[in-house]
């Protein structure tokens, strides 16, 4: 027979409280969600308030209070008069409203759909084009294989051929193919039709003419290195991506948390929040609180509400001193950089920030993710601020960014008709004490967007090739 038995087991568990919870997450969103956030919390809860509101009634602030239990009106609902004059704001807004739809841009795939319906095509024939168009991606390409479009469109596979040959040849010429080659190609048949060395060129020797290998191409194809040169031209006439004039993509808004600056060699530290609304309760609510002729469901749906604007409040503050703390403590060890500017970074990971301010790497990370800092060189993320340390002879603060600077300046100085390849970068480096590999030169070069040895010699030779026609032309006259 068994026994039941019962034992007391004590242990400890980690719990987060919704302020807890609610203050790491302030802590990390960028500034514009901030807003928002803020925003949206005015908008909900009646007891919190900015200055703008501070003026409302008592009475007011009572009943809202009993509405919103009842669910009879929505947080701080605004009642309008029914007319309106010409000259009123809210018709303005909504004349403003009117303009922005009319002015909305045309999408690509609403683009292809005026076109096709123009078209004299059988009704099923049109859905399978439409099925097409509005398939593709914001390049203007097909993203599904072509054996997969059977299956999925159900069509016999020459009728999506036929449908697939008009959708190339509408406007922009290129769409509807399921890569850069194959686009280049159907407009090169479509804008050169004869030129079929163009289109040779392009079908196999596409990376030859990127790196400017124009003599290559010319002994592969038996050709002179002037025609290749003269394809290359007309390829500048063609759309690698023909949708991309038609993708606009919302641009990235960024708003800086702090201004640093450096007077008299101390690093000073503002924080931009003057977008910010200062946020307050309402005294009254507290009174209400206080009386007794208040019944209950009211004073816990009060209860709760300061209790949120408590908390959002303090988390505001405590986000705030949080992220100049950090802020100063990385801009103190980043001096040289507001000196001199980029190139003059000094190695730094979160753990040596742990040691000067007692958080932990998590809280630093938090702190400085998508936040920006306004300096007299430009607006720089936080994180731009964090190096790597490189193994160095001579300097231990020698970092990622410092090596980058000098492989600039190398550059910049290098022989025009014979530039330093990465191998001699890398012996010129090991020469003044720096240990990196190989793999890490290209790795910074295309960081800074500089292109291999092989091309810029290129590049230079047709820059002279072209200031000496330039001449020339300007004897002549």
């Amino acid at each position: 027979m068994a026994f039941l038995k019962l034992d007391v087991v004590q242990t400890q568990r980690l719990h987060l409280t919704q302020s807890l919870r609610q203050s790491l997450d302030l802590l990390q969103i960028p500034t514009l969600e901030l807003e928002e956030i803020l925003l949206q919390e005015l908008e909900e809860n009646p007891v919190l308030e900015c200055d703008d509101t501070r003026d409302e009634g008592y009475e007011s602030l009572d009943a809202v209070a009993k509405n919103e239990i009842e669910g009879t009106v929505s947080p701080k609902e605004e009642y309008t008069v029914e007319y309106e004059s010409e000259d009123s704001p809210a018709l303005e807004y909504e004349k403003k409203n009117v303009m922005e739809i009319v002015s909305q841009a045309e999408s690509l795939q609403e683009h292809l759909l005026s076109q096709a319906r123009m078209l004299s095509l059988l009704p099923d024939e049109m859905t399978l084009l439409e099925e097409l168009i509005t398939s593709l991606d914001d390049n203007g390409f097909l993203p599904v294989p072509i054996e997969d479009l059977h299956k999925e469109l159900g069509g016999d596979s020459s009728k999506i051929e036929k449908l697939l040959h008009i959708l190339h040849t509408l406007d922009p010429v290129g769409c509807g193919a399921h890569s850069v080659t194959e686009s280049l190609r159907i407009q090169a048949q479509y804008f050169y039709p004869d030129d079929l060395l163009l289109q040779q060129i392009i079908m196999g020797y596409l990376p030859h003419i990127q790196r400017y290998e124009y003599d290559k191409v010319a002994k592969q194809l038996n050709v002179s290195t002037d025609e290749v040169k003269g394809k290359a031209t007309l390829l500048t006439n063609l759309t690698p991506y023909p949708g991309a004039h038609f993708f606009t993509r919302k641009p990235l808004y960024v708003r800086p948390d702090i201004e640093v600056q450096l007077i008299d060699d101390e690093v000073v530290i503002n924080l931009l929040d003057d977008w910010m609304p200062k946020l307050y309760i309402n005294a009254r609510y507290i009174e209400m609180l206080k009386q007794k002729k208040v019944d209950e469901k009211t004073r816990e749906f009060i209860h709760d509400k300061v209790n949120a604007a408590k908390n959002l409040i303090n988390n505001i503050s405590r986000r705030n001193e949080t992220l100049l703390v950090v802020a100063y403590a990385i801009m103190n060890r980043q001096k040289e950089f507001l000196q001199k500017g980029p190139g003059y970074l000094k190695p730094l990971i979160y753990a040596d920030l742990e040691s000067d301010l007692g958080f932990h790497e998590s809280t630093i990370a938090r702190a400085v993710a998508n936040k920006y800092a306004q300096t007299r060189w430009g607006v720089f993320e936080f994180k731009y601020f964090f190096v790597k340390k490189i193994q160095s002879v001579h300097n231990d603060d020698t970092s990622s960014d410092t090596i980058m600077k000098r492989m600039k300046e190398l550059i910049n100085n290098e022989s025009k008709q014979n530039p330093l390849s990465d191998e001699e970068i890398l012996d010129i480096l090991k020469a003044e004490g720096i240990r990196i590999a190989r793999r890490t030169i290209a790795k910074y070069r295309d960081l800074l967007s500089i292109p291999a040895s092989h091309i810029r010699k290129k590049l230079y030779l047709m820059k002279q090739e072209g200031d000496h026609e330039s001449n020339n032309y300007r004897q002549k006259f």
